[in-house]
């Protein structure tokens, strides 16, 4: 093993990084003086520690702009593990301001029952905390693991992230599920997408008679179909369908 990279700062618990990062095929390596260091087989290939820090930077987007998973996600140096001790090259750059927008969500509270014991009782609370932190994990991966994958999986993302749209991105959205019209047919039965659905879907976001100047196109031309889905149709066409899409491409 040659190369490194460390962690200087994150967001997350440790064992929350840790798995994160480690499921995209990275490892932890132990390195006295360092709290958090990653390194990969992909990696090795590398001869300078510039091409380090470019991976690095890539796995830092996917988890601060793509996903937002960890906002305060943020690299330090890169190590070269053939010194001892280890040589750091450290690599400055421009920082930029990251607006964090944060919105609620309702949450169910589970109680226990008043007639645990105090065995029970800490043996309950430490069951639904390993609950609780298992389906954020997964939550997690489930934006993660595509981006990671599939670039035009880290571009859906960022499309479903705005919170309002046009016909145009809800297009694009379907555009970067289905990759290209020259595999529509394929596309739309492995999902389960009819011609009449797919009609539907093209009615409302392309036909300004249909959902007026939201749609993709300026002139005016009859519906290809008798009820063309509303707009919030073909959101919910287009986000349900790109969510499945992500589901498949995560595996």
């Amino acid at each position: 093993m040659r190369w490194a990279f460390e962690v200087e700062r994150t967001g997350l618990e440790r064992r929350n990084l840790v798995e994160l990062v480690e499921s995209l095929g990275y490892k932890t390596v132990v390195v006295p003086g360092h709290q958090i260091v990653f390194r990969s087989d992909s990696m090795e290939a590398y001869s300078t520690p510039g091409e380090v820090w470019e991976q690095a930077k890539a796995l830092r987007e996917l988890m601060v702009s793509v996903t937002e998973i960890d906002k305060e996600f943020a690299i330090g140096a890169v190590l070269d593990m053939l010194s001892e001790p280890p040589r750091r090259s450290i690599f400055l750059e421009g920082v930029p301001l990251i607006v964090k927008v944060t919105m609620g969500s309702p949450t169910l509270t589970v109680l226990p029952s008043a007639e645990l014991s105090e065995e029970q009782l800490a043996e309950w609370t430490k069951n639904k905390a390993e609950q609780e932190y298992q389906l954020k994990l997964e939550a997690q991966r489930a934006k993660l693991l595509p981006a990671f994958r599939e670039p035009r999986a880290a571009k859906l993302l960022q499309l479903l992230k705005q919170k309002s749209h046009t016909g145009e991105s809800l297009y694009k959205i379907y555009e970067l599920a289905e990759g290209h019209p020259s595999q529509r047919k394929t596309f739309q039965n492995q999902f389960g997408i009819s011609d009449v659905e797919f009609k539907r879907f093209a009615d409302a976001v392309h036909n300004p008679l249909v959902s007026g100047w939201l749609a993709r196109h300026a002139y005016e031309d009859a519906p290809k179909t008798p009820n063309p889905m509303s707009m919030g149709e073909a959101q919910s066409f287009a986000v349900g369908l790109a969510m499945r899409w992500l589901a498949s491409v995560k595996g």
